[in-house]
């Protein structure tokens, strides 16, 4: 069962660094700029919304969090949820 786990662990890392690598070659990872600038477009739409700045921060951080560990955005992502 450990070896078992240890194999998953290890296919898995296996297949992000080759995603985020694919990723870099094609040139479609974004910078972590990009990130920041869409996590404050995150932000402020939340604030428009109505959302308090305690939870309109939230999102930025969650968004700017999954933008840089994917090294991706998608057009349409970057909006507050209601």
């Amino acid at each position: 069962m450990k070896r078992t786990f240890k194999a998953v662990v290890i296919a898995l890392v296996a297949y992000l660094v080759a995603d985020r690598a694919m990723l870099h070659a094609q040139g479609r990872d974004i910078a972590a700029s990009s990130c920041a600038q869409s996590a404050a477009q995150v932000e402020f739409d939340a604030l428009g919304k109505g959302f308090s700045q305690a939870a309109a921060s939230s999102q930025r951080d969650a968004f700017r969090s999954q933008c840089l560990v994917s090294g991706r955005t998608q057009s349409g992502e970057a909006v507050a949820m209601r």
